[in-house]
């Protein structure tokens, strides 16, 4: 049985969430409900020195690292479909899977936490507004990128889309201005459609 560590509000175990949900994987799950910073599963240490989430445990192998996580699923469950074995759609879907920890994670997370999980009263006005500025930047970028395509590597979903389309969920549920992004906005309605997507990510964001 697959057991997945981690609450449900953090975007990392989400990616992982979906791709269970995605692959109509049966797991057990470990802490959904936790807080930041904290998970209810003594001895999670041993599971995972960083103390982080999330961590899956795939009959005895344990891993860490949420792209890592969505890759290995979708490597060992769903090879040909959401793990491609077309070469060039697999090297897409691998850059988006990066970018989206490197590039957008960088300018989304300080946007998330002085909007989002900090209280009104002690908002940094001017922080949000040139953190806002950089995030908005990333996905002009995103618009650029993804050109025509429905999904990030081509025509059809892989897992590439399940980092990118968690971190879309976010950005476009903050309470923020955005440029206008029609093809960003596109994609995100096709991800909407997603059962699991609905199920893994379209959940409050505080």
């Amino acid at each position: 049985m697959i057991k997945l560590y981690g609450r449900r509000t953090s975007i990392n175990v989400q990616k992982v969430l979906w791709a269970l949900t995605e692959l109509d994987l049966e797991f057990e799950w470990f802490d959904p409900d936790g807080v930041f910073g904290t998970i209810d599963v003594p001895g999670y240490d041993a599971l995972n020195p960083n103390m982080r989430v999330p961590t899956l445990d795939d009959d005895g192998l344990i891993l860490r690292q949420s792209n890592a996580i969505v890759r290995h699923l979708c490597r060992t469950r769903s090879k040909g479909d959401l793990y491609p074995t077309n070469e060039p759609e697999l090297a897409e879907a691998e850059v988006w899977m990066d970018w989206q920890i490197t590039e957008v994670q960088t300018t989304i997370t300080p946007v998330f936490w002085a909007l989002v999980r900090t209280p009104p009263e002690t908002w940094d006005l001017d922080a949000i507004k040139a953190g806002t500025v950089k995030l908005n930047a990333t996905f002009e970028i995103m618009e650029a990128m993804i050109g025509a395509r429905d999904y990030v590597a081509g025509p059809r979903f892989t897992m590439g889309d399940i980092p990118v389309g968690a971190a879309v969920y976010r950005y476009m549920n903050m309470d923020i201005e955005r440029p206008s992004l029609p093809r960003v906005e596109a994609y995100f309605e096709r991800m909407k459609e997603r059962p699991a997507y609905q199920t893994a990510i379209m959940i409050p964001l505080a």
